[in-house]
């Protein structure tokens, strides 16, 4: 390239008294090649000028079409290759979208594969980006003439990012340079978009074979007793539960049950068991007053109370401030033969104010039944819902107890048959007769303090006075009725759960399958994230598009960012006294007041090879006297010589030099010589 006005290159070093006419050889129409001869009298060695010879064989070979500036070719293998490796990391991330976290050898991780070839990708993208900038600067000053500055401006926007930045804050560049530093800016987005692609979620994943609930079909723990009134005692299992339900105060008797778990979150469907059920009803609405014969109801306190119908239950006003009444006729005929046990409470108190009158009764029943459970587990912890329950509710007039028939249950919606066997029925009503008897909490008036010794009563907070119980199965539903809200019915279905649990845990019982489920990371894909890479990649494919389609449409040779070509064609005296001395600042800012264009292709200079050795002197192989002959082409009449051949020295053979010939023979011999490089 050269400038305009422009001279020649002065690379070679040549006489100060060669000179050009401008005249050719006639006939030839060629150039007419002027004669040139140092003074001086050393003579090269003849060894020395064979391996200087070879070397320079070797290094004018040409170089692969792979590397050669006039070429596409690397820049658009470049492409292909992000291209490549954009698909690859999108080919990945679909392949494992909504899988399970890989987990590989060494510890390598999904984010460094997608890394490996984000890195790859943004590597390649800066090739044509370079190649494309560098070549727009060749493009702009070949349309017409160009501040000088420019040339600087476009060369560090091919460097890099800050280079880039700098051509749009400075608006050189134009649309397509401005195109391609935005470019060169979003370039580096790639690598981080592309880690934003994929994150980890976690989710619950069902693991085979890892659940199991027990359900009873049927229930026949029991034991002969000769202290039984019937003759058969509750097994010892069956007794820890109750007094578990009746005293544990935990709220969650269903914690013993031992359930199958190997993740500690599983869930079941309904499933349908053999348990026991509990359920009260009020009937404060049904007490009545009573008084002993011959007593008026506004009369001595003390003789009169509450009764319900038929003196079932009744409870003396003046003392008794609570009761517990029990029921067992099943086995006679009172009660449904499902029924274990009917407990009948009744007081005087308020739940809050205890100085405050308030008769209440609330009747409970325990009793054989079939539950439908809706359980699961939840980080270890066992939580039933109650769903459905189904009793027998037939009567049977009289029971022998030396051939009891068996309770049986029969499920509407499955027709399973549950059996609760009658040993074990009758065991546990004639242990829950003595257990469960009839008890009552009175309450005495608290005597007047004296001398200053104050009484505090520990039983309950809320009473007043000296309270005393006669069981303790009365004790624990008084403490409930004051302590807890629904106070009774909570014990009481405490009560039902433990011994379902004991019934559920006996042998007999089998596993109802359910699905367990372990925490799993897994990779989400957020596509959304992909649209930056792609558009990098496709637009960087534009862009050099863009770049081959003007350098042909304008006929510029596809120099890039070849320092060669700035060696080569270098301003002249002129233009070099109009950028001045001084601070590179300076310069620059005069170089922008200097306008330069390419000239067209007949004003480049030729090289032509000669048929003498080079001339050189005072290089770094000693001082040499050689002889030779140098040739010039140019329209410009004030054109220096480009360049002096080398036939011996370089050992080349074409009569003319190819540009990157001369780039070779220039780079390895003339610059190293003349002691530039």
């Amino acid at each position: 390239m050269s400038y305009s006005p422009v001279h020649g290159p002065e690379v070679a070093i040549i006489h100060e008294d060669t000179a050009y006419d401008g005249e050719v050889n006639p006939g030839t129409n060629t150039p007419r090649t002027d004669t040139l001869r140092w003074s001086e009298n050393e003579s090269i060695d003849s060894a020395e000028k064979q391996k200087l010879s070879r070397e320079t064989t070797r290094a004018s070979k040409t170089p692969s079409k792979l590397l050669q500036s006039e070429s596409w070719t690397l820049e658009i293998i470049s492409l292909v290759t992000a291209t490549a490796a954009l698909g690859g990391i999108i080919g990945t991330l679909g392949h494992f979208d909504g899988r399970a976290l890989p987990d590989w050898p060494y510890d390598i991780t999904l984010s460094a594969l997608i890394a490996l070839p984000a890195t790859i990708a943004n590597a390649n993208l800066a090739v044509p980006l370079q190649s494309g900038l560098s070549q727009l600067k060749w493009i702009r000053f070949k349309a017409g003439r160009t501040p000088l500055a420019d040339m600087e401006v476009y060369d560090e926007a091919s460097r890099g990012t800050w280079g880039a930045l700098k051509l749009l804050v400075k608006r050189r560049g134009g649309i397509y340079g401005s195109f391609g530093a935005v470019l060169a800016i979003i370039a580096l987005s790639l690598g981080p978009f592309a880690q934003q692609i994929s994150t980890y979620r976690s989710r619950m994943v069902e693991v085979a074979n890892g659940a199991a609930i027990p359900r009873a079909l049927n229930y026949t723990g029991y034991l002969p007793g000769l202290s039984s009134s019937n003759g058969f005692v509750p097994i010892l299992p069956m007794k820890s539960a109750v007094y578990s339900g009746l005293f544990a105060e935990s709220n969650d008797p269903g914690a013993a049950l031992n359930v199958t778990c190997s993740t500690g979150n599983c869930t079941f469907t309904p499933f349908e068991t053999l348990g026991i059920c509990t359920s009260c009803v009020d009937m404060s609405q049904i007490m009545t007053r009573y008084c002993q014969e011959g007593v008026p109801e506004d009369g001595n306190v003390t003789s009169c109370g509450w009764e319900l119908p038929g003196r079932s239950a009744s409870l003396n006003t003046s003392s008794d401030v609570f009761s517990m009444t029990p029921t067992f006729g099943a086995s006679t005929g009172s009660l449904p033969y499902s029924t274990l046990m009917r407990l009948t409470f009744m007081g005087t108190e308020s739940r809050t104010f205890s100085d405050v009158l308030n008769p209440w009764a609330q009747q409970c029943t325990l009793s054989a039944c079939i539950q439908t459970l809706q359980s699961s587990v939840t980080n270890g912890i066992l939580t039933e819902r109650l769903l459905s329950t189904q009793t027998n509710t037939t009567v049977i007039s009289s029971v022998s107890t030396s051939n009891p028939p068996p309770l049986t249950l029969t499920s509407p919606t499955t027709n399973t048959t549950f059996l609760l066997a009658s040993g074990s029925k009758l065991a546990l009503e004639a242990w829950f007769s003595t257990l469960f008897r009839s008890g009552s909490a009175t309450r005495s008036t608290p005597p007047p303090i004296q001398n200053g010794n104050v009484l505090v009563n520990l039983t309950v907070g809320v009473s007043s006075g000296m309270t005393f119980f006669d069981t303790d199965i009365t004790t624990a539903f008084y403490w409930m009725y004051y302590e807890h809200p629904s106070g009774i019915e909570r014990l009481m279905s405490d009560l039902a759960t433990s011994m379902t649990v004991a019934m559920r845990s006996f042998v007999g019982a089998v596993p109802h399958e359910g699905q367990a489920w372990a925490w799993q990371s897994f990779v989400h894909v957020r596509w959304g994230f992909v649209a930056v890479p792609v558009a990098t990649v496709v637009l960087t494919g534009l862009f050099l598009g863009l770049a081959v389609w003007r350098s042909r449409r304008g006929g510029v040779e596809v120099w890039k960012s070849s320092a060669l070509a700035l060696l080569c064609f270098g301003l002249d005296g002129e233009a070099r006294e109009m950028v001045g001395t001084g601070r590179l600042g300076e310069r620059a800012r005069r170089a922008k007041g200097v306008s330069v264009s390419e000239p067209s292709y007949m004003d480049w200079p030729s090289v032509r090879q000669p048929t003498g050795p080079a001339l050189f002197k005072n290089g770094p192989y000693g001082n040499y006297s050689f002889t030779g002959e140098a040739t010039r082409i140019g329209k410009n009449p004030s054109s220096q010589i480009t360049y002096a051949g080398c036939r011996d020295l370089c050992g080349v053979s074409p009569d003319y030099y190819t540009f990157e010939e001369a780039s070779s023979t220039i780079t390895t011999w003339i610059l190293p010589i003349m002691g530039i490089l």
